[in-house]
């Protein structure tokens, strides 16, 4: 591990360990499988027990602890894994989200759902130690915990702020500076997937914040060749076709790309893991599809790692599933690329 690797998840398993990755939550929906129902008060995070980082909650207001929420598969031999982490509808604006496009996300920093500017509000980012603070070229990154995790070996918020640490509201969208300082972080990270989710593509708050994962397995688009088209390397035999970078030696042509897609309103999500960078552009009016219904795919869900909150979802997922609702949800590369002109 890099040295800031080591100090990210020491500082995660000390905050595990002090009862920090534990939040209230209200529910916003009654549970699918009637763990809770609507206004109940949960809590809900992260525990070590028994030497394992492990997934917890309780319903306070039924006095009983909660059970069978998360779990996970492999998916047939294709390498796809599928996790069902029912507590993911518990976080903020995440209930009731119907098929298809989604509301745009705020863009006033009064109805940030980071709360970044209300210290009052318990879920306040404001009310959170960072984990660390790491200054990249153009601005000071925080590490936050995530309040919804999916991994229980790390989940991170990584949220841009001043050099006086100050946190202005930005919104959720990757410009050059963004772009220099996520290829910094990464750099000095390993055994992690640091990735964004773009509005109408995996993003819940219209924030400016890129997210890490503990990366401890292979994953299944890692093993996918590449194609050359028009000077662009692309994923083939993989359902989402991605454009591939390397970190290294393509940071313009990979600005040069975003800033493209940007420009033709099209969604996208940016994973960098090992040692390349995928851009996979959305569908937005596919955001919530049939197959996964109840939540957006995002970064990690075009990686070949599902994560459902309905445990009939769980159940049913198989690889033609799969394979249908990323031909739903995501717009080719070579589609894109002749839309450049």
């Amino acid at each position: 591990m890099t040295a800031l690797t080591t100090r990210l998840y020491d500082a995660w398993r000390q905050a595990v360990v002090a009862g920090e990755v534990i939040n209230q939550f209200e529910a916003a929906q009654d549970d699918l499988s009637g763990q809770w129902v609507k206004g109940d008060r949960i809590t809900y995070g992260i525990k070590l027990i028994a030497g394992q980082f492990t997934h917890y909650a309780c319903n306070l207001t039924q006095n009983e602890d909660i059970e069978g929420a998360t779990e996970q598969k492999q998916v047939g031999d294709t390498g796809y894994l599928c996790r069902l982490n029912s507590y993911r509808a518990l976080r903020p604006g995440a209930s009731n989200r119907p098929l298809g496009r989604q509301q745009d996300l705020p863009a006033e920093a009064s109805l940030c759902r980071f709360r970044c500017q209300d210290n009052d509000h318990p879920l306040s980012l404001l009310h959170r130690e960072p984990l660390l603070t790491v200054p990249i070229t153009h601005f000071t990154w925080k590490a936050y915990y995530n309040i919804a995790p999916i991994e229980a070996s790390g989940h991170f918020l990584w949220i841009p702020t001043t050099a006086e640490g100050e946190m202005p509201h930005l919104l959720q969208q990757l410009t050059p500076a963004i772009i220099e300082d996520a290829l910094g972080l990464f750099a000095q990270l390993s055994d992690t997937i640091l990735f964004f989710n773009g509005p109408h593509a995996g993003a819940s708050v219209n924030h400016i914040h890129l997210q890490a994962v503990r990366h401890w397995r292979s994953l299944p688009i890692e093993s996918a060749p590449t194609l050359n088209y028009k000077g662009y390397q692309l994923l083939a035999n993989y359902p989402a076709q991605a454009a591939v970078f390397d970190p290294q030696q393509q940071r313009a042509e990979l600005t040069d790309y975003i800033l493209k897609l940007h420009q033709l309103a099209v969604p996208f999500n940016l994973v960098m893991l090992e040692n390349k960078v995928l851009v996979i552009a959305r569908e937005g009016d596919q955001a919530v599809v049939s197959e996964f219904p109840g939540d957006v795919l995002g970064s990690l869900e075009m990686c070949g790692a599902i994560t459902a909150v309905d445990r009939s979802v769980f159940d049913t997922v198989t690889p033609a599933r799969i394979k249908t609702a990323f031909q739903k949800t995501v717009v080719p590369a070579s589609e894109v690329i002749d839309r450049f002109g």
